[in-house]
């Protein structure tokens, strides 16, 4: 049970499940006489407010005593991160803060070394994201389960808010241009 004393949103951590391979996730279907699809779920999607997350068993003995038939579901493998990820993930990381990708690279050559030693020891036939979804009267309702694994957009931004020389002049230099372009 929740319950609020103020009409304010109220932000509560969320304990996500272990994800699951297809195999059991056609078990747990069986399990409650519902047929399950794949199918190209979003994973942002699963997390919005309007998104209904529940535990599994939960979402399947809701789903068939609802009168649903089949779920949809997803289950997302990673392979071993390499450069050409690094690569990519420090670009979308550099556009997202509008900083330069070489300064990503200089103040966190150790946590990307790091990063990929850790993700090597990753076993890459245990998937990272498993979503069951299905719709009740027009709502969604998913439960998504998620396995460990290092995210190098973590690990970056966790050494950026630490700081740095470099990190620091990047941000000067950019909250200086949006003045001078504020006050032109």
């Amino acid at each position: 049970m929740k319950i609020t004393k103020n009409l304010v949103h109220v932000a509560a951590e969320v304990q996500l499940e272990a994800a699951v391979t297809e195999e059991v996730l056609a078990a747990k279907f069986a399990e409650h006489d519902l047929a399950g699809f794949a199918a190209e779920l979003d994973i942002a999607e699963r997390t919005e407010e309007h998104v209904q997350m529940v535990k599994l068993d939960d979402l399947l003995g809701f789903a068939a005593t609802s009168g649903a038939a089949a779920v949809t579901y997803d289950v997302t493998y990673f392979p071993h991160a390499d450069e050409a990820e690094v690569g990519r993930q420090v670009k979308q990381l550099a556009r997202d803060l509008e900083i330069d990708e070489e300064v990503i690279r200089e103040l966190c050559a150790t946590q990307i070394e790091e990063y990929l030693a850790e993700d090597a020891k990753r076993d890459v036939a245990a998937p990272v994201h498993s979503i069951v979804e299905a719709y009740v009267g027009g709502t969604a309702f998913a439960w998504y389960g998620m396995n460990d694994y290092p995210r190098l957009r973590h690990i970056i931004l966790a050494e950026l808010i630490a700081g740095g020389k470099a990190a620091a002049r990047a941000f000067v230099v950019k909250a200086s241009k949006l003045q001078v372009e504020h006050l032109g």
